[in-house]
């Protein structure tokens, strides 16, 4: 939409994963005093679409859960621009000193909105804002979409975006996790919630396209911004867990056990990623061994043991869509380098990336290596990328396929084969072997 001002219009698109286009008149005359702050008026429309659940990752159909959309400012001067010494620093126009950033309050989801109930339609919202801008200065725009307002402070997963005005960078940006996941992860246990961020680009080139403010009329122009899922996402479902295993530690003899538990285990997960670049800074933090999912077997989850069968065995979970026998954890994760990933627990310098791990009460314990079914290069470890889904076993609208873990089970060593999806950009299918 085209509004009538003296001032110039931006209009922004936010769709397809959060996506931001943006225009300008160049019929509007303006007369801006020099030397001063210009009222720039900013109209968006805000959406996000395809992606999967967020909160709780139990299907790849494609939706969101996005509660708080935030967009930060940062500039850089004119001069600098595309030199050595380009640099964006974080701006907050007078108008919101307040907050440092704008809120487009139209994205308010308590639960998952899927795409597929709205004839495949992304949620968009119109909002509109007027900021504040110095001329001689290009200006990103960066957009952060979170889906936890409704949780208590105490239990976020991740840390509130903090920027220091002039000082911190597009460069160096940073989503961490927040204090109570940190002291989880301390403890072993890796748990991480969604969220988007993106900066605006070039909706041909896909290059960064940054907005010139000056003291001369306004030109049109065309941008687009794009707010990726910054986090991956692991989803192992899977059916006819043996209810009999062999331990197959590095050393000491072989020994079968009934397992009470379960885990989805990863060898290095980061504690902090980019929110331009939807990496890992080099100066992150590295959590060894993290449980990033737990399955209780014993009965008061549910379980029962067939011994003709050598399967545990619980009825079919209607409401959650679950096989009889079947069940599925999940969660998200920070983009960590296959640089920071660990060796196998049962195999001598063998690198890994993610395992299942049995164990019961009396210390038995059983490992087997997870690995893509299709790559180049090592299969068994590899970075963990953003916007990546990796899974065992698939569960959506169309599909209903647990990995059978008896069919695939092996006396002394399994490799567990995924797949990548990258709505999820790319999805990866991992297996045993």
């Amino acid at each position: 939409m085209t509004k009538t001002s003296s001032t110039p219009i931006v209009h922004f698109l936010l769709a397809a994963g959060l996506f931001l286009s943006c225009s300008a008149s160049d019929d509007l005359s303006m007369s801006r005093p020099q030397g001063e702050p210009h009222a720039v008026e900013v109209s968006m429309r805000v959406g996000v679409s395809a992606g999967i659940a967020s909160r709780e990752l139990n299907t790849w159909d494609g939706a969101q859960q996005v509660n708080d959309m935030r967009v930060y400012l940062f500039r850089c001067p004119q001069e600098k621009y595309k030199t050595d010494e380009e640099k964006f620093t974080y701006y907050i126009p007078q108008n919101i000193k307040d907050k440092g950033y704008f809120e487009v309050k139209d994205f308010d989801n308590k639960t998952p909105y899927y795409s597929s109930e709205h004839n495949g339609q992304p949620e968009q919202h119109a909002f509109y804002f007027s900021p504040l801008l110095e001329s001689g200065y290009y200006y990103q725009f960066l957009a952060v979409g979170r889906d936890d307002k409704y949780v208590a402070p105490q239990d976020r997963l991740l840390e509130q975006s903090s920027f220091k005005e002039d000082l911190t960078t597009l460069q160096v940006a940073q989503m961490s996790l927040a204090e109570n996941a940190v002291k989880q992860a301390e403890n072993g246990t890796y748990n991480c919630s969604e969220f988007f961020s993106g900066v605006m680009r070039d909706e041909t080139t896909k290059n960064e396209t940054p907005i010139l403010v000056t003291d001369e009329p306004p030109y049109f122009f065309r941008a687009t911004l794009t707010a990726t899922r910054n986090v991956a996402g692991l989803m192992i479902y899977v059916t006819n867990i043996p209810s009999v295993v062999e331990t197959n530690t590095q050393y000491g003899q072989t020994e079968k056990f009934t397992p009470t538990k379960l885990y989805v285990e990863a060898t290095g997960l980061a504690t902090e990623t980019k929110l331009r670049d939807r990496i890992a800074p080099t100066s992150t933090k590295i959590y060894k061994t993290q449980t990033l999912g737990e399955i209780d077997l014993t009965a008061a989850n549910g379980w029962t043991i067939d011994n003709e069968e050598h399967v545990f065995t619980r009825p079919a979970d209607e409401k959650k869509g679950w096989q009889k026998n079947s069940y599925l954890v999940s969660n998200f994760m920070m983009p960590t380098p296959e640089s920071f990933m660990g060796n196998s627990p049962n195999a001598e310098g063998l690198g890994v990336t993610f395992y299942l791990h049995y164990a019961d009460d009396k210390g038995h314990h059983r490992y087997d290596n997870i690995k893509k079914t299709k790559s180049t290069g090592d299969l068994r470890r590899f970075p963990i990328e953003a916007n990546h889904l990796y899974s065992l076993g698939s569960k959506s609208s169309t599909s209903n396929d647990p990995y059978d873990l008896q069919k695939h089970y092996e006396p002394i060593m399994v490799d567990i084969a995924i797949e990548i999806e990258p709505a999820f950009e790319k999805k990866h299918e991992f297996e045993t072997e």
